[in-house]
């Protein structure tokens, strides 16, 4: 039996709405506005940070669109010179300039019918957005070195992570045409206000990595505990790169605290500084900071160590994934602690805490 429209769009839909992994309400509020927006031929405006996922919400709003059986075409603004983005969102005649040996369709055709996201239109030159301003009241334009004035009927989708009214303020984009853009703004929140979602994606990204790569990998739960508190500015893009990076890199199946590739770099530092309680007292974040920051050693006086920091560390780390670090060593300290990424130390307190006795073989 043949499947209906109903259903191909349908399950279009939900294939978009599977590259948006979350639970978070932030996320959640946002979705479902762009579903509600997605009804109507108005122009949308998307804000949001960098790699907080706006060409996937984009995806989206026209999966649920009356135009979900038209095409979706993208472009990026700032990935192009002014010359040539003129070029390839308006297409060219044969002869218009240097180069141009055949006739060329631009991105508004290619979206007849559909949906043309423009990525990054804070980069516009004001030259550039006057001509974008013209398509969006007229749904005309000519082609570059043409005309013939052409006729397109396009939703379009704007996204920027620019502040867009301090650059109407300072000259740098035209105010009618922000006027024009911001009917429906949407603004996706970052990954560090989307409580639980780090997990997700982390977990989400991990598992494609295994497909791709034939390797059945999976996250310690301290692992996971860490990456939740990072604060990621580069937001999902960052972290799929800092799980791929891992996951690459990882000795083992199971990916161990010390096998993150931000371990050493500011991210990993702050998690740690922020796991300490200072009370008026920096000795005690520095010596914290200081035995994060050395990933072997011989065994030190416990008495040398700082007791708060300690305290502290045992919350990032559960009794499970030590057990399971010291089984890997072969139950010798010093080898667990460099998996782990701490000093032999401070895993010889979390044992403690933990109560589990070292094996002897």
């Amino acid at each position: 039996m043949a499947k209906s429209d109903d259903d191909i769009l349908s399950e279009f839909a939900l294939s978009v709405s599977a590259e948006i992994i979350g639970n978070s309400a932030a996320l959640k509020r946002v979705m479902e506005s762009a579903k509600i927006v997605a009804r109507s031929n108005l122009p949308v405006l998307l804000r949001g940070e960098t790699g907080t996922g706006k060409e996937s919400l984009a995806k989206l709003i026209h999966a649920h669109s009356l135009r979900c059986d038209g095409p979706f075409v993208k472009l990026n603004c700032a990935a192009l010179s002014p010359g040539l983005l003129e070029s390839e969102l308006f297409g060219h005649e044969k002869g218009a300039f240097t180069g141009a040996l055949s006739k060329k369709v631009g991105r508004f055709e290619m979206a007849h019918g559909g949906t043309l996201l423009l990525d990054e239109i804070g980069e516009m030159t004001p030259e550039f957005q006057a001509k974008s301003l013209r398509v969006l009241q007229e749904g005309e334009f000519e082609r570059v070195g043409g005309t013939k004035t052409l006729k397109v009927d396009v939703r379009l989708i704007f996204a920027t992570n620019k502040n867009l009214e301090l650059a109407v303020t300072a000259g740098e984009f035209r105010e009618d045409l922000y006027y024009r853009i911001n009917v429906l703004p949407l603004t996706l929140p970052p990954l560090r206000e989307r409580d639980g979602d780090i997990s997700l994606l982390a977990t989400e990204f991990l598992q494609r990595f295994s497909r791709q790569n034939g390797r059945p990998l999976k996250f310690a739960s301290s692992t996971l505990d860490i990456l939740s508190r990072c604060e990621f500015p580069g937001n999902i893009r960052e972290l799929q790169n800092c799980v791929q990076r891992t996951a690459t890199l990882a000795h083992s199946n199971t990916i161990m605290p010390a096998d993150l590739a931000c371990q050493q770099g500011v991210c990993y530092s702050q998690i740690l500084k922020s796991a300490v309680t200072v009370q008026n007292n920096k000795g005690m974040i520095y010596d914290f900071v200081r035995d994060e920051a050395v990933p072997t050693g011989e065994m030190t006086d416990a008495s040398t160590f700082t007791p708060g920091a300690a305290t502290k560390w045992s919350t990032l780390i559960d009794r499970e994934s030590l057990q399971q670090a010291m089984t890997m060593a072969g139950w010798v300290q010093a080898k667990a602690a460099r998996n782990l990424g701490l000093t032999p130390r401070q895993v010889g307190y979390a044992l403690r805490k933990h109560g589990i006795k070292i094996r002897s073989f």
